[in-house]
């Protein structure tokens, strides 16, 4: 936790600790030599990995339920 303006204090969500240790860690490890570029591929690179991701959970999800089962969710949700 650090200080803001006033002596506010900030909190740092965990996700976004995270997500910013992963890049560091693989930002160490790759010692690219423009630290913007690296980043704006990383995370372009992040977001169509977790876009990919969730379209197949979205696939499996359905690949796991009939067309009755399908049905019978929607009229018990009328």
């Amino acid at each position: 936790m650090s200080r803001g303006p006033a002596g506010t204090r900030i909190q740092v969500p965990d996700e976004l600790r995270e997500v910013l240790l992963e890049f560091t860690i693989s930002y160490l490890l790759e010692q690219p030599g423009d630290v913007i570029a690296y980043a704006a591929d990383y995370f372009v690179r992040l977001r169509e990995a977790r876009t990919t991701s969730i379209i197949y959970d979205v696939a499996g999800a359905a690949e796991t339920i009939s067309p009755d089962e399908s049905t019978i969710s929607r009229e018990e949700g009328t």
